[in-house]
């Protein structure tokens, strides 16, 4: 060993000040792990925060799949669902019969229910029953304005008052409408044994009052269709024909009523 590394490393003797410095203590090591701390992020239990380009990158694509949803959807509509269709491709055969049983049905669980419950008996002093109602089995004209414009104030079902509001539907098509009165005009499960509704009838009233924008009140109507009875007949069957003097004015009888079409389908036994 040279003499220069023996000044540098001695072999014997006490330590020199400058190899004294290698030896660190507690407190220098405390030290040493507050510098290296002061460089790091505290660390945290949180997930980071996701980056800004990330969040609007998905903005733009939500927007850019609306707007393919709405050009390409083949249109496709949520309230035109048709639970009779099958799977397939089939060729157009014309207008298809309408199911007005299963289509009033659709169309009260999605309008009807959150006030006349799904039984059809409403709340009690709130929203009235459709169930053996004298209103659902008297004219339906008096309904489809209802429909059409909507119910407020007082009114008495079954001798029972109610005190609420009815919003008005009417964006329904006459088709629904008149689906809908069918369904709980006739449905088995609210015992009205009453007549179905044409999507004429309703058309017709339409045209009279579709222009209406304040709700009706149980005063008005009566003033135009009289008292709720419950017990509304089609004109069609409502009148009896007299029986003529000879056979003659008999066969011009069954003529004229021939030519008279009735407004509303026959009542279902």
């Amino acid at each position: 060993m040279s003499d220069s590394q023996k000044d540098q490393f001695p072999p014997k003797g006490p330590s020199r000040e400058t190899f004294e410095g290698t030896n660190f203590d507690d407190r220098d090591l405390q030290k040493v792990h507050a510098q290296l701390l002061r460089e790091k992020e505290e660390p945290s239990e949180n997930f980071s925060p996701m980056p800004l380009f990330l969040v609007a990158l998905f903005m733009v694509f939500a927007f850019w799949a609306g707007i393919y949803l709405v050009k390409f959807s083949g249109d496709f509509g949520p309230f035109h669902y048709d639970e009779t269709k099958k799977p397939g491709v089939a060729a157009d055969t014309g207008p298809k019969e309408v199911d007005m049983m299963a289509l009033g049905k659709r169309i009260y669980n999605q309008n009807c229910v959150a006030c006349h419950q799904a039984d059809g008996n409403g709340l009690p002093g709130v929203y009235p029953t459709l169930v053996n109602s004298d209103w659902v089995q008297d004219n339906p004209d008096r309904l489809v304005k209802v429909i059409l414009a909507g119910l407020a104030g007082p009114v008495t079902v079954n001798g029972k008052e109610y005190n609420n509001a009815m919003t008005a539907f009417d964006r329904l098509s006459d088709q629904q409408i008149a689906a809908v009165l069918t369904y709980i005009r006739t449905g088995e499960s609210y015992n009205n044994d009453s007549y179905p509704v044409s999507e004429e009838r309703v058309a017709k009233v339409r045209s009279e009052y579709g222009a209406r924008s304040e709700p009706w009140s149980q005063p008005e109507l009566e003033s135009i269709h009289g008292p709720v009875t419950g017990e509304w007949e089609p004109p069609a069957q409502a009148e009896t024909v007299a029986q003529p003097a000879d056979e003659g004015e008999q066969g011009e009888g069954e003529d004229a009523a021939e030519e008279t079409p009735a407004m509303d389908a026959p009542k279902e036994a």
